[in-house]
Protein backbone atom coordinates (compact mmCIF):
# COMPACT_ATOMS: atom_id res chain seq x y z
CA UNK A 1 0.00 0.00 0.00
CA UNK A 2 3.04 2.62 0.66
CA UNK A 3 4.46 1.76 -2.49
CA UNK A 4 1.55 1.89 -4.06
CA UNK A 5 1.04 5.43 -2.62
CA UNK A 6 4.38 6.88 -2.97
CA UNK A 7 4.25 5.53 -7.10
CA UNK A 8 0.99 7.81 -6.92
CA UNK A 9 2.75 10.25 -5.87
CA UNK A 10 5.80 10.45 -7.58
CA UNK A 11 3.34 9.71 -11.15
CA UNK A 12 1.57 12.85 -9.43
CA UNK A 13 4.58 14.89 -9.48
CA UNK A 14 5.75 14.24 -12.91
CA UNK A 15 2.27 14.99 -14.31
CA UNK A 16 2.87 18.38 -12.27
CA UNK A 17 6.05 19.40 -13.77
CA UNK A 18 4.68 18.22 -17.17
CA UNK A 19 1.83 20.63 -16.79
CA UNK A 20 4.65 23.61 -15.98
CA UNK A 21 6.53 23.30 -18.77
CA UNK A 22 4.05 23.45 -21.77
CA UNK A 23 4.61 26.33 -24.15
CA UNK A 24 2.14 28.43 -25.00
CA UNK A 25 0.22 27.54 -27.64
CA UNK A 26 0.44 29.90 -30.96
CA UNK A 27 0.29 27.76 -33.56
CA UNK A 28 -3.76 26.95 -33.80
CA UNK A 29 -6.50 27.73 -32.08
CA UNK A 30 -6.82 26.24 -28.37
CA UNK A 31 -8.89 26.21 -25.15
CA UNK A 32 -5.98 26.17 -22.95
CA UNK A 33 -7.66 24.00 -20.34
CA UNK A 34 -7.59 21.42 -22.62
CA UNK A 35 -3.75 21.37 -22.24
CA UNK A 36 -3.11 22.05 -18.79
CA UNK A 37 -3.31 24.83 -16.19
CA UNK A 38 0.27 26.13 -16.35
CA UNK A 39 2.33 27.52 -19.66
CA UNK A 40 5.36 29.33 -20.32
CA UNK A 41 6.44 32.20 -22.99
CA UNK A 42 9.71 32.32 -23.91
CA UNK A 43 11.25 35.30 -25.80
CA UNK A 44 8.56 36.71 -28.58
CA UNK A 45 5.50 34.40 -29.26
CA UNK A 46 3.27 35.45 -31.53
CA UNK A 47 -0.53 34.57 -31.72
CA UNK A 48 -0.91 34.25 -35.05
CA UNK A 49 -4.37 36.62 -36.46
CA UNK A 50 -5.98 33.42 -37.61
CA UNK A 51 -5.40 32.12 -34.11
CA UNK A 52 -8.03 32.30 -31.60
CA UNK A 53 -6.69 31.07 -28.00
CA UNK A 54 -9.70 30.89 -25.10
CA UNK A 55 -9.67 29.88 -21.25
CA UNK A 56 -12.27 29.34 -19.14
CA UNK A 57 -10.76 28.98 -15.56
CA UNK A 58 -7.50 29.63 -13.23
CA UNK A 59 -4.69 29.03 -14.95
CA UNK A 60 -0.86 30.35 -14.68
CA UNK A 61 1.21 31.71 -18.31
CA UNK A 62 4.74 32.35 -16.70
CA UNK A 63 7.49 34.34 -18.34
CA UNK A 64 10.75 32.43 -18.76
CA UNK A 65 13.69 35.37 -18.99
CA UNK A 66 13.73 39.18 -19.13
CA UNK A 67 12.16 39.39 -22.69
CA UNK A 68 8.95 36.96 -22.54
CA UNK A 69 6.50 38.69 -24.20
CA UNK A 70 3.32 37.34 -26.07
CA UNK A 71 2.67 38.88 -29.13
CA UNK A 72 -1.17 39.48 -30.09
CA UNK A 73 -2.54 39.20 -33.37
CA UNK A 74 -5.60 37.34 -33.42
CA UNK A 75 -8.44 36.92 -31.23
CA UNK A 76 -8.00 36.05 -27.47
CA UNK A 77 -10.62 35.76 -24.27
CA UNK A 78 -9.52 34.37 -20.98
CA UNK A 79 -12.08 34.24 -17.94
CA UNK A 80 -11.46 32.61 -14.76
CA UNK A 81 -15.36 31.70 -14.95
CA UNK A 82 -14.77 29.04 -12.40
CA UNK A 83 -12.94 30.91 -9.09
CA UNK A 84 -9.32 31.82 -8.90
CA UNK A 85 -7.13 34.04 -11.47
CA UNK A 86 -5.57 34.04 -14.77
CA UNK A 87 -2.00 34.58 -13.70
CA UNK A 88 0.40 36.27 -15.94
CA UNK A 89 3.86 35.93 -13.97
CA UNK A 90 6.89 38.28 -15.14
CA UNK A 91 5.40 38.17 -18.79
CA UNK A 92 4.62 41.13 -21.68
CA UNK A 93 1.68 41.37 -23.90
CA UNK A 94 1.58 43.51 -27.02
CA UNK A 95 -1.40 43.97 -28.70
CA UNK A 96 -0.30 44.53 -32.43
CA UNK A 97 -2.30 46.78 -35.24
CA UNK A 98 -3.64 42.92 -36.75
CA UNK A 99 -5.05 42.46 -33.07
CA UNK A 100 -8.82 41.55 -33.32
CA UNK A 101 -10.13 41.59 -30.20
CA UNK A 102 -9.07 40.96 -26.52
CA UNK A 103 -11.27 39.69 -23.77
CA UNK A 104 -9.56 38.93 -20.12
CA UNK A 105 -11.60 38.93 -17.20
CA UNK A 106 -10.41 37.65 -13.43
CA UNK A 107 -6.76 38.25 -14.71
CA UNK A 108 -3.85 39.24 -12.64
CA UNK A 109 -0.23 40.67 -13.79
CA UNK A 110 2.41 39.55 -11.43
CA UNK A 111 6.15 40.14 -11.21
CA UNK A 112 7.81 42.26 -14.11
CA UNK A 113 5.37 42.32 -17.27
CA UNK A 114 1.98 43.83 -17.44
CA UNK A 115 0.53 45.22 -21.16
CA UNK A 116 2.59 47.63 -23.45
CA UNK A 117 2.41 49.13 -27.04
CA UNK A 118 3.48 46.97 -29.55
CA UNK A 119 7.15 47.94 -31.87
CA UNK A 120 4.62 47.37 -34.71
CA UNK A 121 2.77 50.35 -33.81
CA UNK A 122 -0.84 50.90 -32.48
CA UNK A 123 -3.93 48.82 -31.64
CA UNK A 124 -6.57 49.06 -33.81
CA UNK A 125 -8.76 46.15 -32.02
CA UNK A 126 -11.68 46.44 -29.31
CA UNK A 127 -10.35 45.83 -25.61
CA UNK A 128 -12.54 44.76 -22.73
CA UNK A 129 -11.00 44.16 -19.29
CA UNK A 130 -12.87 43.53 -15.96
CA UNK A 131 -11.31 42.56 -12.88
CA UNK A 132 -8.41 42.65 -14.31
CA UNK A 133 -5.79 43.08 -11.64
CA UNK A 134 -2.06 43.83 -11.52
CA UNK A 135 0.44 43.78 -8.85
CA UNK A 136 2.99 47.40 -8.07
CA UNK A 137 5.84 45.83 -10.63
CA UNK A 138 3.71 45.42 -13.39
CA UNK A 139 2.63 47.99 -16.13
CA UNK A 140 -0.36 48.98 -18.60
CA UNK A 141 0.17 50.62 -21.34
CA UNK A 142 -1.96 50.49 -24.49
CA UNK A 143 -1.59 53.03 -27.70
CA UNK A 144 -4.12 52.76 -30.12
CA UNK A 145 -5.34 54.62 -33.36
CA UNK A 146 -8.58 53.58 -33.24
CA UNK A 147 -10.86 51.13 -31.44
CA UNK A 148 -11.90 51.18 -27.72
CA UNK A 149 -11.13 49.97 -24.61
CA UNK A 150 -13.55 48.62 -21.47
CA UNK A 151 -12.17 48.40 -18.08
CA UNK A 152 -14.85 47.21 -15.49
CA UNK A 153 -14.27 46.75 -11.79
CA UNK A 154 -10.01 46.71 -12.20
CA UNK A 155 -7.69 47.18 -9.68
CA UNK A 156 -4.07 47.98 -11.04
CA UNK A 157 -0.62 48.43 -8.35
CA UNK A 158 1.09 49.70 -11.08
CA UNK A 159 0.73 52.78 -13.87
CA UNK A 160 -1.78 52.99 -15.97
CA UNK A 161 -1.63 54.53 -19.89
CA UNK A 162 -4.37 55.20 -22.57
CA UNK A 163 -3.17 57.26 -25.31
CA UNK A 164 -4.48 57.90 -28.41
CA UNK A 165 -1.98 57.81 -31.76
CA UNK A 166 -2.89 59.92 -34.44
CA UNK A 167 -3.75 58.22 -37.24
CA UNK A 168 -1.86 60.68 -39.77
CA UNK A 169 -0.78 63.99 -39.92
CA UNK A 170 -4.18 64.94 -40.53
CA UNK A 171 -6.50 62.72 -38.76
CA UNK A 172 -6.17 62.33 -35.54
CA UNK A 173 -7.19 59.07 -33.25
CA UNK A 174 -10.77 57.25 -33.23
CA UNK A 175 -9.84 55.61 -30.44
CA UNK A 176 -12.49 55.38 -27.35
CA UNK A 177 -12.22 54.51 -23.82
CA UNK A 178 -14.80 53.53 -21.03
CA UNK A 179 -12.89 52.95 -17.07
CA UNK A 180 -15.64 52.37 -14.47
CA UNK A 181 -15.48 50.86 -10.94
CA UNK A 182 -11.66 50.96 -9.85
CA UNK A 183 -12.54 50.94 -6.63
CA UNK A 184 -13.48 49.70 -2.94
CA UNK A 185 -11.85 47.11 -0.68
CA UNK A 186 -11.45 43.31 -2.00
CA UNK A 187 -12.18 40.73 0.60
CA UNK A 188 -9.01 40.84 2.48
CA UNK A 189 -10.28 44.94 3.51
CA UNK A 190 -7.21 45.87 0.90
CA UNK A 191 -8.29 48.87 -1.00
CA UNK A 192 -9.21 48.56 -4.70
CA UNK A 193 -8.09 51.23 -7.60
CA UNK A 194 -6.24 52.57 -10.05
CA UNK A 195 -3.22 53.35 -7.20
CA UNK A 196 0.09 53.69 -9.54
CA UNK A 197 -1.03 56.57 -11.30
CA UNK A 198 -3.01 57.12 -14.20
CA UNK A 199 -2.47 59.13 -18.11
CA UNK A 200 -5.13 59.43 -20.56
CA UNK A 201 -4.03 61.20 -23.60
CA UNK A 202 -5.14 62.45 -27.13
CA UNK A 203 -8.82 60.25 -27.11
CA UNK A 204 -11.63 60.39 -29.30
CA UNK A 205 -14.20 60.10 -26.42
CA UNK A 206 -13.92 58.95 -23.07
CA UNK A 207 -16.02 58.13 -19.69
CA UNK A 208 -13.52 57.67 -16.40
CA UNK A 209 -16.54 57.01 -13.62
CA UNK A 210 -16.26 56.20 -9.63
CA UNK A 211 -12.47 55.21 -9.78
CA UNK A 212 -10.23 55.68 -7.16
CA UNK A 213 -7.39 57.26 -8.15
CA UNK A 214 -3.83 57.42 -6.32
CA UNK A 215 0.17 57.77 -6.82
CA UNK A 216 1.96 60.23 -8.08
CA UNK A 217 0.46 61.69 -11.08
CA UNK A 218 -2.85 62.37 -12.45
CA UNK A 219 -2.66 63.21 -16.31
CA UNK A 220 -5.41 64.18 -18.48
CA UNK A 221 -3.72 65.52 -21.75
CA UNK A 222 -5.51 66.85 -25.23
CA UNK A 223 -8.70 64.50 -24.70
CA UNK A 224 -11.56 65.63 -26.98
CA UNK A 225 -14.20 64.40 -25.17
CA UNK A 226 -13.89 62.77 -21.74
CA UNK A 227 -16.76 62.88 -19.32
CA UNK A 228 -15.51 62.76 -15.53
CA UNK A 229 -17.49 61.42 -12.79
CA UNK A 230 -17.72 60.34 -9.34
CA UNK A 231 -14.32 60.14 -8.71
CA UNK A 232 -11.74 60.31 -5.63
CA UNK A 233 -8.79 61.49 -7.04
CA UNK A 234 -6.30 61.34 -4.31
CA UNK A 235 -3.01 61.75 -6.88
CA UNK A 236 -0.33 63.60 -5.30
CA UNK A 237 -0.50 66.04 -8.67
CA UNK A 238 -3.49 65.86 -10.96
CA UNK A 239 -3.36 67.99 -14.15
CA UNK A 240 -6.12 68.67 -16.99
CA UNK A 241 -3.78 69.92 -20.15
CA UNK A 242 -4.53 71.53 -22.89
CA UNK A 243 -1.59 72.05 -25.71
CA UNK A 244 -4.12 73.06 -28.88
CA UNK A 245 -6.72 75.20 -29.60
CA UNK A 246 -9.55 72.75 -29.40
CA UNK A 247 -10.25 73.92 -25.79
CA UNK A 248 -11.87 72.20 -22.49
CA UNK A 249 -15.01 72.49 -24.00
CA UNK A 250 -15.53 68.29 -24.18
CA UNK A 251 -14.16 68.02 -20.78
CA UNK A 252 -17.23 67.69 -18.30
CA UNK A 253 -15.45 67.46 -14.74
CA UNK A 254 -19.24 66.54 -12.09
CA UNK A 255 -19.00 65.40 -8.39
CA UNK A 256 -15.68 64.75 -7.54
CA UNK A 257 -13.98 64.39 -4.84
CA UNK A 258 -10.17 65.99 -5.44
CA UNK A 259 -8.00 65.56 -2.43
CA UNK A 260 -4.73 65.88 -4.73
CA UNK A 261 -1.96 68.29 -2.93
CA UNK A 262 -1.72 70.24 -6.47
CA UNK A 263 -5.03 70.26 -8.90
CA UNK A 264 -3.35 72.15 -12.25
CA UNK A 265 -5.22 73.47 -15.30
CA UNK A 266 -2.93 74.09 -18.24
CA UNK A 267 -3.19 75.59 -21.36
CA UNK A 268 -1.82 78.03 -23.92
CA UNK A 269 -2.38 81.48 -22.65
CA UNK A 270 -4.42 83.83 -25.44
CA UNK A 271 -4.44 87.42 -25.60
CA UNK A 272 -8.50 88.05 -26.30
CA UNK A 273 -9.67 85.46 -23.94
CA UNK A 274 -9.44 82.76 -21.16
CA UNK A 275 -10.60 79.32 -21.71
CA UNK A 276 -12.69 78.12 -18.87
CA UNK A 277 -13.40 74.61 -17.14
CA UNK A 278 -15.98 73.91 -14.99
CA UNK A 279 -15.75 71.85 -11.83
CA UNK A 280 -19.74 70.75 -10.78
CA UNK A 281 -20.39 69.67 -7.43
CA UNK A 282 -17.02 68.79 -6.58
CA UNK A 283 -15.50 68.48 -3.07
CA UNK A 284 -11.68 70.08 -3.09
CA UNK A 285 -10.40 68.70 0.39
CA UNK A 286 -13.28 70.68 2.64
CA UNK A 287 -11.92 73.67 1.35
CA UNK A 288 -15.07 75.88 0.38
CA UNK A 289 -13.78 79.49 -0.33
CA UNK A 290 -12.67 79.61 -3.84
CA UNK A 291 -9.80 81.77 -3.15
CA UNK A 292 -8.61 79.67 -0.76
CA UNK A 293 -8.63 76.61 -3.23
CA UNK A 294 -6.63 78.35 -5.65
CA UNK A 295 -4.37 79.89 -2.95
CA UNK A 296 -3.90 76.00 -1.06
CA UNK A 297 -3.91 73.63 -4.20
CA UNK A 298 -5.32 74.95 -7.40
CA UNK A 299 -3.17 76.70 -10.46
CA UNK A 300 -5.15 78.09 -13.40
CA UNK A 301 -4.95 81.66 -14.92
CA UNK A 302 -5.81 83.24 -11.58
CA UNK A 303 -2.85 82.29 -10.01
CA UNK A 304 -0.55 81.25 -12.49
CA UNK A 305 0.96 81.83 -16.69
CA UNK A 306 -2.16 78.99 -17.63
CA UNK A 307 -4.67 80.40 -20.26
CA UNK A 308 -7.53 78.36 -18.38
CA UNK A 309 -9.56 79.53 -15.56
CA UNK A 310 -11.41 77.04 -13.58
CA UNK A 311 -15.43 78.07 -12.30
CA UNK A 312 -16.10 76.22 -9.15
CA UNK A 313 -19.25 75.73 -9.02
CA UNK A 314 -21.17 74.51 -6.32
CA UNK A 315 -18.49 73.30 -4.06
CA UNK A 316 -19.36 70.53 -2.04
CA UNK A 317 -17.79 70.56 2.20
CA UNK A 318 -18.45 66.68 2.26
CA UNK A 319 -17.09 64.19 -0.36
CA UNK A 320 -19.29 62.29 -2.54
CA UNK A 321 -17.65 59.03 -1.54
CA UNK A 322 -18.74 57.50 -5.05
CA UNK A 323 -15.04 55.92 -5.51
CA UNK A 324 -14.18 55.61 -1.72
CA UNK A 325 -13.39 57.81 1.24
CA UNK A 326 -9.41 57.20 1.40
CA UNK A 327 -7.54 60.45 1.76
Amino acid sequence: MIALLGRFLASAALVSLASAQVPFPVDQSQRLEELGDAFTVTERMRIPRRVSIEAMRALTIQGKGDGATLEISGHVKMRAATGGKIEFRDVWVELTPECKEINLADCIFKGRGGIRPSPDGPSETKIFFERVDSERSASMTIEASSGSILMDGCSLDGPLVLRGVPRSETVKSGFTVSVYGSSGKDQEDRIRGLLGGITVEGIKDGTIRTCDMAGREALFIDNRSLTFDGNNVRAKRVEFRNTESSGFGGLKITKTDFRADKLVLSAPAKEQRLERLTFDGCYFRGIEDPDTIRREMLADAENSESGVVAVLRDIRPQPHGLAGLED
